[in-house]
């Protein structure tokens, strides 16, 4: 088989198109190569060789690199399609196992228990814990199940999410909050980058192609 060979196009091509899902680098591909062939057929027209009229439509692309800054800051990026197809085989995954989502949302109702057992011995100071515990839980957990699926629920469904999860890790190191800091963060940094991954999409996708995950 003959190796293809790399024009300085497939190469500019390929620095713009870095990070960029399938999806989003053909796309890219398809309007460089449009704007390419363009500026190259008019300065051909005006008189220029073709070796010239190449070298002259590249220049008229810009630097790959800046290129590829802006498209991905519209187009989807390979980790952003990455979360969004493991994202929707997980909620695949889940519905297709009735056993598994019933675990899902029975979690929770475990610091519940503990939180009524507190309760009935007179802990009620104590039992602020739990049972925030089991509200974060059920937060994350039970998500997928809610009836979430409009943007200002979204919304609301989100703000109560991070609110139940920051009043754990304050009411559980009270005072000491700020000097644990480092503590609360090594353990929010995972769902903090889902949600800032999230919020990217958001921005990138219309609201009619989102998935249930979006709204999260």
């Amino acid at each position: 088989m003959t190796a293809r060979f790399e024009t300085p196009l497939d190469s500019w091509i390929g620095r713009a198109t870095c990070d960029l899902s399938l999806d989003s680098a053909a796309q890219v591909r398809a309007e460089i190569v449009e704007h390419f062939e363009s500026a190259r057929e008019t300065a051909i027209v005006a008189g220029t060789n073709a070796a010239d009229a190449d070298r002259a439509a590249l220049a008229a692309l810009g630097d790959a690199r800046a290129v590829n800054c802006q498209y991905r800051k519209v187009l989807l990026t390979s980790a952003e399609a990455k979360m969004l197809r493991e994202g929707n085989w997980e909620a695949r995954a889940v519905c297709a196992r009735p056993w598994l989502k019933t675990l899902m949302q029975a979690i929770p109702a475990i610091p519940l228990a503990v939180t009524f057992v507190m309760l009935s011995r007179g802990e009620a100071a104590g039992a602020r814990l739990p049972f925030l515990a089991s509200l974060a839980l059920f937060m994350f957990l039970a998500g997928p199940f809610l009836p979430v699926y409009t943007t200002w629920r979204g919304r609301v469904y989100r703000a109560a999410k991070w609110a139940a999860l920051i009043a754990v890790f304050v009411l559980a190191f009270g005072a000491d909050s700020l000097k644990y800091f480092w503590l609360i963060a090594s353990c929010l940094w995972i769902p903090i980058w889902t949600e800032a991954t999230r919020m990217s999409i958001r921005r990138k996708l219309p609201v009619a192609q989102w998935p249930k995950q979006l709204y999260l």
